[in-house]
């Protein structure tokens, strides 16, 4: 098949993870024999307020209407010179207007897009969702939301390409534990748990100690000054944006709601302030090359949770990560927090474990650092389940079993 693809959230890669999501997909694809047709537009300027589910400012409905265009072009041009078999895209609602899907189903050709936030963040794809022809999800309990504006869904979970996470030989594994990921919802307290209890941990990622900002995000002019595109941003961590956090909760959920939710953001963000001296000697700042720092380690931990609603002070709600997959392709002695959904995926126990609460997280850390026989079982159990099971080309493949599309 020609698939055509348009899945960097930036052509700069240092912006939006830009080519994350290309380096999972393109490589599979090409494994299973598809020429890849690659948009060259860059979605950066939209990516900026991808944030913003709806009611977008007139300059802001401008730069989307451009990107549109341009992306529609790319795909009349290419189908001209040889027919394209799938249209292939990781858009929010804000990249892309979803009436340009009718000009690309108009040519005969089909539409999928990707979403893999769909429980805590379904607003932000809603209107893309509804005109798209599918809409490939990775979260099993998402299919209502999908459902609710009309959309087709399907369930294919994410995945990881054995090509860059692999086993890393020749090193001796520590006899502590680790994590990689920035700092978000309960992770620190969780972490701060295990520091408790005198159990060794080295967190890499963002936001675990003090240290000049990292070029990773939104850096313009217009937004350091905060205005972009006509909406005003305000500064992180400023009075203004605490002001318009509790404005936008009293919008939302009324006066009484409102201000018991702003409380708990309050709390949440004392109590994260006061967390931060615990992670002094645990932070290791970014983990630069995962698979050698995966093998550094006896234990690898993952963290599970999400906001409901991408906002501290809503309820927390597990979901399947993306780490999910990486690591036990590793081969990691990987513990991560329990959904219903991991269960699918592997044998709990016996290819990767599961916490449920604080205190199991903090048993099973110790077990595994204390037996490295049972660790080393789960670590080549998990691998091999990953290697066999939970590549990119094995979603591929069920992805496109779904569709009833060829695979080669």
């Amino acid at each position: 098949m020609r698939v055509f693809t348009a899945v960097r959230h930036s052509i700069n890669p240092k912006f939006y993870y830009g080519r994350l999501w290309s380096s999972n997909f393109h490589p599979a694809l090409q494994q299973l024999g598809h020429e890849i047709i690659e948009s060259q537009v860059d979605l950066l300027p939209a990516s900026r307020f991808m944030q913003i589910p709806n009611n977008f400012t007139s300059q802001e409905q401008e730069v989307r209407a451009q990107i549109t265009q341009k992306i529609v072009n790319e795909v009349r041009q290419a189908h001209q010179q040889q027919p394209i078999d799938l249209f292939l895209s990781y858009f929010y609602n804000s990249h892309f207007d979803p009436d340009g899907f009718d000009d690309i189903h108009r040519l005969g050709v089909p539409t999928v897009n990707f979403y893999c936030n769909s429980i805590y963040q379904f607003e932000l794809v809603a209107a893309i969702a509804a005109k798209v022809n599918i809409s490939w999800h990775t979260e099993k309990e998402a299919r209502s939301r999908y459902l609710t504006v009309g959309a087709n869904p399907i369930w294919v979970q994410m995945g990881a390409d054995p090509a860059i996470y692999h086993p890393v030989s020749g090193v001796t594994r520590q006899t502590k534990a680790c994590f990689v990921g920035q700092r978000y919802a309960d992770r620190d307290r969780l972490l701060a748990q295990l520091i408790h209890h005198d159990i060794p941990v080295h967190i890499y990622g963002k936001g675990w100690k003090y240290e000049p900002p990292q070029d990773i995000s939104i850096t313009t002019t217009e937004q350091e000054e905060g205005d972009y595109l006509g909406r005003r941003s305000p500064r992180p961590s400023s009075l203004e944006s605490y002001g318009h956090a509790a404005l936008n909760n009293f919008k939302s959920e009324g006066i009484v709601s409102g201000v018991l939710r702003t409380f708990n953001q309050f709390l949440y963000q004392r109590q994260t302030h006061q967390l931060m001296p615990q992670f002094v000697s645990s932070a290791c700042g970014f983990a630069h090359d995962i698979c050698p720092t995966f093998a550094n380690y006896e234990v690898i931990l993952n963290f599970s949770n999400v906001w409901a609603d991408g906002r501290p002070g809503s309820k927390l709600i597990p979901h399947v990560r993306l780490r999910d997959f990486e690591a036990p392709m590793c081969r990691t002695c990987y513990l991560t927090g329990y959904t219903n959904e991991i269960a699918d995926f592997y044998e709990l126990g016996k290819e990767i474990d599961t916490y449920r609460c604080p205190d199991e997280l903090i048993d099973k850390t110790k077990f595994y650092l204390a037996h490295p026989s049972e660790a080393e079982k789960l670590r080549e159990a998990g691998y091999q389940r990953a290697l066999h099971d939970h590549t990119w080309v094995h979603r591929f493949e069920t992805l496109f079993s779904k569709l009833g599309l060829t695979t080669s």
